[in-house]
């Protein structure tokens, strides 16, 4: 499914996340995903969120700097394998994983994996030759 991502620029400094997902909670929006790489001065927080245009509006108002960005949010088995061969698969179709980053819980059957590629429909294209059934030949 594709999705979109947002990418907050923050102050590297305790209580950045802090504040935001207050922000974003007070507007009663889910944050479904995150990650987050640091450097100096800034924090860069990718998020998916529950709704893109309240979390757009309230971001503005409260002055965050921010891109936007289309990812591919993908299903796939929780089991040793499931991510070599997805990137298999993109490899093969000549797709380029730009970045990737995805979590489960143990007790999880499937894990959620979010991808930034400049080539999304064919990431979904690959991903649900991957899940649908195969033909007895």
């Amino acid at each position: 499914m594709i999705k979109r991502q947002y990418t907050l620029y923050l102050e590297n400094k305790p209580g950045s996340l802090a504040e935001v997902s207050k922000l974003l909670a007070r507007e009663k929006i889910n944050i479904e995903g995150i990650s987050v790489a640091e450097s100096t001065d800034t924090a860069l927080v990718q998020i998916i969120v529950s709704n893109s245009a309240r979390t757009q509006k309230a971001l503005k108002k409260a002055g965050i700097s921010f891109t936007s960005q289309k990812v591919s949010v993908l299903v796939l088995r929780h089991e040793p394998g499931s991510l070599s061969g997805l990137a298999a698969d993109l490899a093969k179709a000549k797709v380029n994983i730009s970045y990737i980053y995805a979590t489960a819980a143990d007790d999880q059957s499937t894990c959620c994996v979010v991808i930034g590629s400049e080539f999304l429909d064919d990431v979904e294209q690959v991903a649900a030759r991957r899940t649908s059934p195969r033909r007895k030949a």
